[in-house]
Order: structure tokens, then C-alpha cells, then sequence
């Protein structure tokens, strides 16, 4: 692994954290960047999601900030630990390889967030699409050069 692997991975994880605390502080009771009467809680509830994943919102706890936070301390775990130390490899490689999903997904957001001109007014205010973006992007290059550079050292010799 070069040397520059782990800040690379650090910074593209960066581009996660403001949409973390912008999640966070949203489930926390804040309004900013969210379009008045939209209730996040309500959204989740008439989306179909789960009861539990409501409840939690309701009491300040996102999931989808949890689910960053995770993938972001997954990709610094890669990028730093040494190959050599027993990991359940296999997982975590195959859990970073599909966390790089996030890139297209992000790249779409950014893409229809760019070219939304609807006049009605939307739930979300112009610079909550941008963050969002950029974190699902962040999130998955952190993972993809989290697991490609971890990977070789990783895979084991064939000595037939």
C-alpha cells in the first residue's frame, strides 16, 4: 500500500461528513436546508419504511447517517490496518467492493439534482442535493481505494 493510500481514503471519507452532520442534526429536531412543513419522520413512514427506522428518526438517530458513519470508519479500517493482521477479509473486501455502488448513485444524484426545474416547491433546499452527492461519491471512492489497496496483499499465493 503507498503511502499517500490512507490520506487519499481520508479525504474522499471527508466529503461524507457534512452530509453526517447534516443528517444528524436534521434527526435532531433542525430545520435548515429542509423546506417548511416537511417532516423527515412522515416521509420515511409514507416511503414504507420500517417502524424501528421511524421510531429511531423520530428520537434524533438517522439511519442513512449511521450507514455513512459506517462506511466511512469501514474504509479508514482498510486503508490503515496492515494486511498482514487477521481480519475477516473476505467481508470486508466484498462489503468495500459493494459500497462502491455509492459513485454511480452519486454521480446520479448530482446529475438530477442539476438538471431538477421543477417550479414546485421541492422538500429540499438547493444545496442539500450537492452534499448528499458528494458524500455518496466520497463514501464509495473511500471504499474503492480502501479494498484495491488492500486487496493484494490479501489474496493468497497459489504455491502449486
Amino acid at each position: 500500500m503507498t503511502r499517500h493510500r490512507p490520506r487519499a481514503v481520508a479525504l474522499a471519507a471527508g466529503l461524507a461528513l457534512p452530509y453526517i452532520a447534516l443528517k444528524s442534526y436534521w434527526a435532531a429536531g433542525g430545520r435548515a436546508g429542509i423546506a417548511n412543513g416537511f417532516d423527515l419522520a412522515d416521509e420515511f413512514r409514507r416511503n414504507g419504511a420500517p417502524t424501528a427506522l421511524i421510531r429511531l428518526e423520530r428520537h434524533g438517530v438517522d439511519f442513512t447517517a449511521v450507514l455513512a458513519l459506517t462506511g466511512v470508519a469501514l474504509a479508514l479500517t482498510l486503508a490503515v490496518r496492515p494486511p498482514q493482521r487477521p481480519l475477516p477479509r473476505r467481508l470486508l473486501l466484498a462489503t468495500a467492493w459493494a459500497g462502491t455502488l455509492l459513485i454511480p448513485y452519486g454521480l446520479l444524484t448530482a446529475l438530477l439534482g442539476a438538471l431538477d426545474r421543477s417550479p414546485t416547491a421541492a422538500p429540499l433546499t438547493g444545496w442539500v442535493v450537492p452534499a448528499g452527492a458528494a458524500a455518496f461519491v466520497g463514501i464509495g471512492t473511500a471504499l474503492g481505494l480502501a479494498a484495491r489497496a488492500h486487496r493484494p496483499a490479501t489474496v493468497p499465493v497459489c504455491r502449486a
